[in-house]
C-alpha cells in the first residue's frame, strides 16, 4: 500500500479512497489490500493525462 502511494506520489488515504470507489485496480487478500503491478501500469496509461512540454 505505502509502496504504491509513494510510487504515485499520493498519500495512502488517497489509495484507500480510490480502492473504495473502485477507481483503481485492487483486490484483498484477507485484510490486506493488494495491487497487480501490470494492472496499475495499464490503469495509469488509460487514466492519466499525457503531459506535453
Amino acid at each position: 500500500m505505502a509502496t504504491l502511494a509513494n510510487f504515485l506520489g499520493k498519500p495512502t488515504s488517497w489509495v484507500y479512497d480510490n480502492h473504495e470507489k473502485q477507481a483503481i485496480p485492487s483486490f484483498r487478500v484477507g485484510q490486506q489490500l493488494r495491487f497487480w503491478p501490470n494492472e496499475i501500469k495499464v490503469w495509469l496509461e488509460e487514466n492519466c493525462r499525457e503531459q506535453t512540454a
